[in-house]
């Protein structure tokens, strides 16, 4: 690659392998606003015995839309008890929601642990996190919802977050300026038929740092 320390790490006689980081190994970026482009090179250094020796170099690119997410997280049942387990949501790319035991964030629930119970009215600590990101990409919610379903536009409906906006006036919004790839909020669980799960739907863009 463009920094010549960073070298192949697998091989056969059809294919190579070359992993980079996205801010290492001499990668670049471009962008559109609306799509990053991540710019790196492959340098062949050998020898043809009729040509003799040969250097070729061979660009690509990596593009990543900056275009949101839905991230979906089976989130709480309403318990008369204080046992406190959640369920794990991930999304299919790269951005990661976890929940934590309190408003410290030093300890989010373990895969092991979920699902949870809570109680009404008892505060949920919500992080979004965009993984594997440059410098330069934050995290931002755009939309937050509850409900009861997998399906994101089922009712009834709870709103939380709209255009990156609380609308429940329980719900706090965190300063992350120390994790820039992260953000963070709360709310106060709320049922919304009986003891049923109650899902939580967000969804998330990754924009550049000076646009959060």
């Amino acid at each position: 690659l463009r920094d010549r320390s960073c070298r192949v790490s697998h091989y056969n006689d059809t294919h190579i392998i070359i992993t980079t980081p996205l801010n290492n190994c001499g990668t670049t970026l471009s962008d559109t606003r609306t799509t990053l482009i991540y710019i790196n090179n492959v340098y062949a250094d050998y020898t043809n015995r009729q040509i003799g020796a040969l250097n070729n170099r061979f660009g690509f690119t990596c593009e990543y839309p900056l275009i949101k997410q839905d991230l979906l997280l089976k989130a709480y049942w309403i318990s008369n008890e204080t046992a406190h387990r959640y369920a794990l949501g991930t999304s299919k790319y790269n951005f990661e929601m976890r929940l934590f035991h309190d408003q410290r964030y030093l300890q989010h629930y373990k895969e092991d642990e979920y699902p949870i119970d809570v109680l009404m009215k008892e505060r949920v600590y919500v992080s979004v996190y965009l993984k594997e990101s440059g410098d330069e990409l934050c995290s931002k919610l755009v939309n937050c919802t509850l409900n009861l379903s997998q399906d994101k536009v089922a009712t009834p409906q709870h709103p939380l977050i709209r255009n990156g906006l609380p609308v429940d006036e329980n719900v706090e919004l965190y300063n992350t300026t120390e994790t820039p790839h992260e953000t963070r909020f709360s709310f106060l669980a709320t049922p919304l038929d009986g003891n049923k799960a109650v899902y939580l739907h967000c969804d998330v863009a990754a924009v550049f740092c000076d646009m959060k």
